[in-house]
């Protein structure tokens, strides 16, 4: 390959698939998204595309494409970060000369040796933690304490970190406009410069609180959360009109992804109801959260059109290396969840390379989605509900049951696929964990026991 294809990857906070019009959804929350739909068009749409419970859990998933049981990145709230032995996929395109930056949340660690830049990064200006922090500065009970706001930060070396701008409601509202500067800067650069790039670009939305910037406050026909899904479809296309003016939009592979589903916890009341196809939101265990958007487009390498065969956030770190022509990069050291689906996106194959993926809440291993059906040992509502222990497995075929409200009430309550299936890919998943896994808050310089042998 005389030069390696760019790779530009679009991570949208909290996102469904009823909220873009090319999924069916858009309208029906009162929001337009002709960037994201015209893209669509043109590149392949994924409608089986799923990601774990959590942005921090899918976000370390897609940098090492091990599933975040075996990362101990298993919760978005603190306690939570990449050890240093793990390897990402930016750690990985480093060593072939691309130039990394990320833009927005890293959620992946929050002290020296978890930083985005010790980990394969180039530069890192965005945040540490999550958008709601945005809040504290302007509530009178945080402020009557000598507790230290969050902040954006800017980071150019590894375990280097330094602090930008007190992270409040106002900078939080505007903050996409700096990822869109510092963005087409990089792509300008990295083209004058005649090196790859991997921007890994994180927008701010849907992510609450959601805030649209002036000119798209009332843009839309459905309030503040609408508003802020056209400026996001409107960011996205502004990174696509750069890559035209460059000239490299051929020349790269665009990701355009959720991280896991729509919010339907904190934005009640004006944002229920929105999920698009699929019932519940985030932090649930509802097929709303795990599947959510996923287009990609390489012009004249990837199939275009839509397709329902199933991929995982995981695949993307020995798919990129794959397509790129760096298979050999994919590290054999160490268990991969994540499987090579560069025949299936090229079209050199009809099918995915997967069937099955497991369902895991923070530590615990919750269900399994295999081909059309489900099984749930576990059930989360959403991000305030407990996690309730089933006393029997739910079995759903979401063929005929795409709402998960009837387990059994069937001719056929598929019992097979529990004791045939489930059993066998569970414990062999967790047979794979034992001496691979790092445990959750481990320090920084943990090396797993099969490492160390």
């Amino acid at each position: 390959m005389a030069k390696r294809p760019n790779v530009l990857y679009f991570h949208v906070d909290n996102i469904s698939t009823g909220d873009i019009s090319c999924y069916g959804g858009g309208v029906g929350i009162g929001a337009r998204t002709p960037r994201v739909d015209a893209f669509a068009e043109t590149g392949l749409r994924l409608t089986n595309y799923n990601v774990e419970a959590q942005c921090t859990p899918t976000r370390s998933a897609l940098m090492t494409g091990r599933h975040s049981t075996r990362t101990g990145c298993t919760s978005a709230l603190p306690g939570s970060g990449l050890v240093g032995w793990e390897v990402t996929v930016a750690s990985q395109l480093k060593t072939l000369g691309y130039r990394n930056a990320i833009l927005g949340k890293w959620h992946c660690g929050a002290e020296p040796g978890r930083y985005a830049t010790d980990h394969g990064f180039d530069y890192w200006y965005g945040i540490e933690g999550t958008w709601d922090e945005s809040m504290w500065p302007d509530d009178k009970f945080f402020r009557a304490t000598d507790l230290e706001p969050s902040y954006v930060i800017e980071s150019q070396a590894p375990g280097q970190m330094r602090k930008v701008k007190v992270l409040d409601r106002e900078v939080r509202r505007d903050i996409d406009l700096d990822f869109l500067e510092k963005g087409k800067q990089w792509m300008t650069d990295s083209v004058d410069a005649d090196e790859p790039f991997f921007l890994y670009f994180n927008h701010s939305n849907m992510h609450f609180p959601t805030l649209p910037r002036k000119e798209f406050i009332g843009s839309s026909d459905g309030g503040q959360v609408a508003d802020c899904m056209q400026m996001l479809d409107a960011d996205f296309g502004t990174l696509l009109d750069h890559l035209d003016e460059l000239g490299i939009r051929d020349d790269t592979i665009i990701v355009f992804a959720g991280d896991n589903g729509r919010d339907t916890t904190f934005h009640a009341p004006n944002n229920r109801s929105a999920e698009g196809t699929w019932k519940g939101g985030y932090f649930s265990t509802y097929e709303g959260n795990n599947r959510t958007a996923c287009v990609v487009s390489w012009p004249d390498h990837l199939r275009t059109g839509a397709t329902d065969e199933m991929m995982h956030v995981v695949d993307w770190f020995p798919t990129l290396l794959s397509l790129i022509e760096a298979e050999d990069l994919v590290p054999e050291d160490r268990v991969l969840d994540g499987v090579d689906q560069s025949a299936f996106l090229t079209g050199r194959q009809e099918e995915s390379n997967r069937e099955h993926f497991l369902m895991f809440f923070d530590q615990l291993q919750v269900g399994l989605r295999w081909r059309n059906f489900k099984v749930l040992t576990h059930r989360v509502v959403d991000g305030t509900a407990p996690i309730e222990q089933l006393a029997t497995p739910h079995i759903y075929n979401l063929t005929v049951n795409p709402d998960e409200d009837t387990p059994y009430n069937y001719s056929e309550v598929h019992s097979w696929v529990l004791y045939k299936v489930f059993g066998k890919i569970a414990k062999e998943y967790q047979e794979s964990l034992e001496g691979d896994a790092v445990p959750k808050g481990a320090p920084v310089d943990y090396v797993p026991e099969s490492a160390r042998r």
